[in-house]
């Protein structure tokens, strides 16, 4: 399992303010907004300045609908993943490499190519 720890102090700054950007752009009011995601508006407020973190189900609501983009609003999160991803992968490619078990050929090519994928992925911010 893959686990990530997030600096809440650096996601905070650079991912929750995208939230009230989204929301801002669309001209909709912070108490539309808390009213349509079933949420008071003073928490939602506290949300876009960076005091709380919002959980999946407020970021998930803010991609459907502003059509914000889900790698804005979990950039950092998904990077450090990708980071993650990509080391276990070339660590997996070197086992099956040095043990060859069976079908080890298809694995390998699969993951080399997943690796480059995530490499060159449009991804990265």
């Amino acid at each position: 399992m893959i686990e990530v720890t997030i600096n809440a102090n650096s996601y905070m700054n650079k991912k929750i303010n995208s939230l009230a950007l989204h929301r801002t752009r669309a001209n909709i009011s912070l108490n539309d907004v808390a009213y349509l995601l079933n949420i008071d508006t003073s928490n939602l407020s506290r949300i876009e300045k960076g005091i709380r973190k919002p959980n999946v189900r407020i970021i998930l609501l803010y991609h459907i609908l502003f059509d914000a983009p889900l790698i804005n609003l979990f950039g950092e999160q998904f990077n450090t993943l990708k980071e993650k991803l990509i080391g276990r992968s070339r660590k997996l490619i070197a086992q099956l490499e040095t043990e060859q078990p069976p079908k080890s050929k298809n694995r390998i090519a699969y993951m080399n190519r997943f690796v480059k994928y995530l490499n060159e992925s449009v991804y990265d911010e």
